[in-house]
C-alpha cells in the first residue's frame, strides 16, 4: 500500500516521498507537504536550470541561487 499526501504543489492526494529528500527541517517539510511527483518535477527544472545556466554546484553561490528558486518553484504553485 503506497502512503500519500495531500501534494500543496499538484493540489490532490498522490503518493509520498520514500524519505526526505535531505536532512533538516526543510528536507522534513518536503517530506511532509509534497509528492514524489512533484519532487521530480523539481528535479527536472533543477536540471535544466544547472544546464542552461552553467551552475556548478561547488561554488556556494550557485548553490544558494539554486536553493531559492526551489522555495519559489514548490510555493509559487
Amino acid at each position: 500500500m503506497t502512503t500519500t499526501v495531500f501534494c500543496k504543489l499538484l493540489q490532490k492526494d498522490l503518493p509520498k516521498l520514500a524519505a526526505p529528500p535531505f536532512p533538516g527541517e526543510k528536507g522534513s517539510e518536503i517530506f511532509e507537504h509534497f509528492s514524489e511527483e512533484a519532487w521530480q518535477q523539481w528535479q527536472a527544472r533543477q536540471t535544466m536550470l544547472i544546464n542552461e545556466k552553467h551552475l556548478n554546484m561547488m561554488d556556494k553561490t550557485h548553490r544558494r541561487y539554486l536553493t531559492a528558486v526551489s522555495y519559489t518553484h514548490l510555493r509559487a504553485h
